[in-house]
């Protein structure tokens, strides 16, 4: 990873000629902060004089590349400002994004705090506005303290990691004269910023990186980050991609870009977005090109749709003979794997059948033993191989496979009773946990061969699991624990060293509550798990962000109110839910509807993985 140099001068496209932006010399408003609204890849704006902050939009057009946002641009604090004014005004100047280094918000500190003053160390979000207390002080007074309270919402952390919490915010801001005036004496080492502020400033940015294990595919890597006015949005995801992956699955991915590779800058060029990158990108080895180019079509995503993408090394040829490619020639290293066109399965009669277009007779029973009903299978997982393979229950004494060809017979891969639902990675693996003795469990994986033991952590290992789930992307694993008090929804990262793979870095997603059980989950794609839950109000369909922690607000709701749903699956774009009359259901996210898949005793809906 290589330090950022000081950023170049913006460039872009003015109706198909290359042309160059710059960002204006902004003036100085006198209400604490200016507010601007300006598009990712440009700098035209308007910056008000008055004491009345205006937003002026940048026309962008249908240019993907150039995505406005709003500037917030901080003055220092006026002379003989009150206290509750440089406390705002504080506040205020935590929030541009223009000066970086918060310069301009060490000017309402004290000349020792500002220069010690660390903001960087976290980031907390608060709901609303935080108003101060407008309890009196003394008039002479020559220190006061200013309480400030809020709702806590989110914490970001440096490496961009945004966590949803929730809890009050009471913090008490001490001040001190410095000649005069009022400045903040030794305020904590946190960047405040309102849940707006976020809005307006943060950009969610998936991250895109190869896994550690040799194997196509991309692994998601979800990060917050400001964008800085001076750069825009594309050249901030990429530059956060070269700085590298979160904690959080550091050691579960790899990077192909060489080390020391930088960002010089990002132009259009025509139908091509052109990423300018250092000298020490042309050491990447020649086996590693394709997985580079994957990273960057990826990380760019909707940004670069309906280009191609070049990569030059200071303005020239990569290795001479240059470096273009279309990124929709990279769908192999997708990191859901499946697309909202995924084949449906379900279980009728005991056979795994395949769902048709329009059923009219029932579903096509798939290939196999599985399609067949001379053995009693339950819970089955598909796999995403080319001919795909089937994993059940069988007879209650293990995990079985199948493969979905004629004549294919079960074959047993892991041994135990009670075991979990199995569940397919992307890389043909198949895992599940045993509930063993009292509030105990064990991992099983198996690529086909004997069973292997997972390394676990002590708190799921003395924990009971009625559940486990592998990501799309094959890099984390979600479970539903209960150690007694109630059950959660716990997600940790599969790290995976030669033929050993051990989960480590165990969050809990879903708190247990109150008479509320977590009774099924399902991974809608990478980065989002479908949970169902039930309670004495009945029950309840949500969607979470793993790497967020927090519930999406445009998830699908049960059928009907009165549906009992006792299974569940899901593929991007899409959930299917099996109910106890034996009728299975597909949402479809962007319609926003239910409508069956199959009737008359179907149940145990399935996507491959997940």
């Amino acid at each position: 990873m290589a330090t950022e140099p000081r950023s170049p001068r913006r460039t872009g496209t003015v109706h198909g000629r290359r042309a160059a932006y710059r960002l204006p010399r902004p003036r100085l408003a006198v209400a604490g902060v200016a507010v601007v609204l300006l598009s990712g890849g440009a700098g035209c704006a308007v910056v008000p004089t008055s004491s009345s902050p205006r937003a002026a939009e940048e026309n962008s057009g249908r240019d993907t590349l150039i995505q406005p946002y709003v500037r917030m641009i901080a003055t220092p604090p006026r002379a003989n400002a009150l206290p509750e004014e440089i406390v705002k005004g504080f506040q205020a100047a935590m929030a541009s994004f223009d000066d970086s280094r918060l310069r301009i918000a060490r000017t309402y500190l004290t000349p020792s705090t500002a220069s010690r003053w660390n903001p960087l160390k976290e980031t907390e979000v608060y709901e609303g506005k935080l108003e101060p207390d407008r309890s009196a002080y003394p008039k002479n007074a020559t220190s006061v303290t200013i309480p400030l309270k809020g709702r806590l919402v989110a914490t970001i952390d440096p490496q961009g990691r945004y966590h949803a919490v929730s809890g009050p915010l009471d913090q008490a801001f001490t001040l001190v004269k410095v000649q005069g005036q009022w400045r903040i004496d030794a305020p904590p080492d946190v960047r405040f910023l309102s849940s707006d502020d976020v809005k307006r400033a943060y950009r969610p940015v998936d991250l895109c990186y190869p896994s550690a294990t040799p194997s196509p595919g991309l692994v998601v890597d979800r990060v917050w980050v400001p964008i800085e006015p001076s750069r825009g949005v594309p050249e901030t995801r990429v530059r956060r991609l070269l700085d590298g992956p979160t904690d959080a699955v550091r050691d579960a991915v790899t990077t192909a870009f060489p080390s020391g590779t930088d960002l010089n800058q990002i132009t259009v060029e025509g139908d091509t977005v052109v990423v300018d990158f250092t000298a020490a990108i042309e050491s990447v080895q020649s086996d590693r090109i394709e997985t580079m180019k994957a990273q960057l079509a990826w990380t760019l995503g909707e940004l670069a749709a309906g280009r191609n993408i070049e990569i030059r090394v200071n303005g020239e040829p990569f290795r001479d003979t240059g470096l273009r490619f279309r990124p929709g020639d990279y769908a192999r290293f997708d990191p859901n794997v499946l697309t909202s066109s995924a084949q449906i399965y379900y279980m009728r009669d005991g056979k795994l059948q395949q769902a048709q277009e329009k059923e009219k007779s029932g579903g096509l029973p798939v290939a196999g033993a599985a399609g067949e009903q001379d053995v009693k299978f339950t819970d089955p997982a598909v796999s995403s191989d080319y001919t795909p393979r089937v994993a059940a229950i069988v007879n209650g004494d293990g995990v079985y496979v199948t493969a979905m060809s004629k004549g294919s017979p079960w074959r047993r891969v892991i041994t135990g009773k009670k075991l979990t639902a199995p569940s397919w990675d992307r890389y043909g693996q198949v895992w599940t946990a045993e509930p063993y003795g009292l509030q105990q469990t064990r991992v099983w994986q198996s690529d086909g061969g004997p069973a292997r033991k997972v390394l676990i952590p002590e708190e799921l290992a003395t924990s009971h699991v009625s559940a486990l789930r592998v990501s799309r992307d094959g890099a984390r694993v979600a479970v539903i624990t209960d150690e007694g008090l109630g059950t959660t929804v716990k997600v940790g990262t599969i790290v995976r060293i030669g033929g050993q793979a051990k989960i480590d870095d165990m969050q809990t997603l879903v708190d247990a509550r109150d008479e509320q059980k977590i009774v099924n989950i399902a991974w809608q794609d990478a980065a989002d798990l479908l949970v169902l839950s039930e309670g004495k109000s009945g029950q309840e369909l949500t969607t979470w962000s793993v790497m967020e922690g927090k519930i999406d607000p445009d998830a699908p709701s049960k059928p009907d109110t009165n549906a009992k749903i006792d299974s569940l699956s899901a593929a991007p774009g899409h959930v299917l839910a099996g109910e106890e009359d034996g009728t299975v259901l597909n949402y479809s996210i962007d319609k926003k509807d239910w409508t069956p898949v199959a009737k008359d005793g179907a149940r145990t809906p399935v996507y491959p993985l997940g």
